[in-house]
């Protein structure tokens, strides 16, 4: 049972969260454990099954359905000579038994893995894919304005025809991370403004600013990603009053920009430099001048 056999409980699938306070185990037992990292307890855990079909769901067995070798309703008579309507019947064989075992599934877990953000962690399991989340809007939303037309190539097609609006519409919906920071990246600077006013839904709000927040700690054009997040947050800033998802990923955009805020320093610097060497260049001209003179 899944109480007593402790010996083959193990974890194989670990992941941390994003902060690394805490550890996500799930693996050959019924049970996916959270640890806290510092404090090294069990936080809570999980069941992901109540299947009772399953080998290692139930903790007791009732001992009226125990047997000799098992459980009495998963155990197969090997006697090779069994005729009946259970036995296994084979074109021109003239024994029953084919040598066929029948065992039950067991409840364990493939692989765990917690979101970017850590309010939401998945787990894959016998029975499919699990997902647990702190927030209620987390469900699964299919997106109507896909169509058959919406393809990457559709969104290329309208970057050429500067139909900026349109391909960021469309590359919200597809939801490919490579072809939004395209799209986000080919849009011309003085036009950033009248792209993000044709936002309306918080779903496409929210997921600009996950992808600004990833452009951010990768793309080497700070500045202008920081004009997106700031014309976002003037037009569409009231949305994380009212929508959990947007109020996480604003919260995720300031993550990044406040890593991004050492380069103030380092730009002061390199400014000051940089008027040094105007101002030595000037100095020389000058001196030039007046030996000339």
């Amino acid at each position: 049972t899944a109480k007593n056999n402790v010996s083959s409980r193990y974890f194989t699938s670990v992941c941390y969260s994003a902060d690394g306070a805490c550890v996500l185990a799930g693996g050959n037992s019924k049970f996916v454990c959270i640890y806290a990292v510092e404090s090294r307890v069990l936080v809570t855990k999980f069941c992901i099954s109540h299947n009772r079909s399953l080998d290692g769901v139930l903790d007791e067995l009732n001992s009226k359905h125990l047997g000799d070798g098992g459980p009495i309703g998963f155990v197969q008579d090997d006697d090779s000579d069994q005729e009946g309507p259970t036995a296994l019947r084979l074109p021109g064989a003239k024994r029953g038994d084919d040598g066929s075992r029948s065992t039950r599934v067991e409840v364990l877990t493939h692989q765990v893995s917690f979101s970017n953000t850590g309010r939401e962690w998945a787990a894959v399991s016998a029975e499919g894919l699990h997902v647990y989340s702190l927030d209620d809007d987390s469900l699964f939303d299919p997106t109507t304005a896909l169509t058959e037309n919406t393809t990457p190539s559709s969104v290329l097609a309208d970057l050429a025809a500067k139909r900026y609006g349109r391909a960021l519409l469309s590359a919200l919906h597809l939801n490919e991370t490579a072809l939004l920071q395209r799209v986000v990246e080919d849009v011309p600077y003085p036009r950033i403004a009248h792209v993000v006013r044709i936002l309306t839904h918080e779903r496409s709000v929210a997921r600009l600013m996950q992808c600004l927040a990833t452009m951010l700690q990768e793309s080497p054009h700070v500045e202008f990603c920081l004009q997106w997040c700031m014309e976002l947050l003037r037009q569409h800033g009231r949305m994380a009053e009212t929508y959990p998802r947007v109020r996480r990923a604003c919260r995720a955009m300031y993550v990044a920009v406040a890593e991004r805020a050492s380069l103030v320093k380092h730009c002061e610097e390199s400014k000051f430099a940089l008027d040094f060497i105007q101002d030595q260049a000037n100095l020389n001209c000058s001196t030039d001048a007046i030996v000339e003179t």
